[in-house]
């Protein structure tokens, strides 16, 4: 059985329309203020997928500061990073004063999951303290 303790979560959802100029406007314009360099990399490689990965992104980001308890004035969106983890699964690293925000819940983590439809994308974020324990 897990033993993890939840001490933050947050949900953003964005409407897909709002990131079809961010994606035309790629490497530069309004995504480069919220990308980190790997991000945008990530970005310039989808194409056609460019909007979903962009809005995504950006509803991630928002949930994370959620349930980090803080908001876009406190923690800027350079300092959460969205990337696949091992098995394709969307996993986040923070920095800077993201990191400090989940140090100051006594948090250890945060887990993410993404969805989208065709108007809309989806993010859940929880900080998470404690770690997985295999069933004894």
């Amino acid at each position: 059985m897990p033993h993890a303790l939840l001490t933050g979560i947050g949900i953003d959802i964005t409407d897909m329309g709002r990131f079809a100029s961010h994606a035309a406007a790629l490497p530069d314009g309004p995504a480069a203020r919220y990308l980190t360099a790997y991000e945008m990399d990530e970005a310039q490689k989808k194409g056609r997928g460019a909007v979903e990965y962009l809005a995504s992104r950006f509803a991630a980001k928002e949930a994370v500061m959620k349930c980090l308890g803080s908001g876009m004035d406190e923690v800027p969106f350079k300092d959460i990073e969205v990337y696949a983890a091992e098995g394709g699964a969307p996993a986040v690293r923070l920095t800077g004063k993201a990191l400090e925000k989940l140090s100051g819940l006594g948090a250890d983590f945060v887990v993410i999951s993404l969805s989208h439809g065709r108007e809309q994308a989806v993010a859940v974020a929880a900080a998470v303290r404690g770690h997985a324990l295999s069933d004894r």
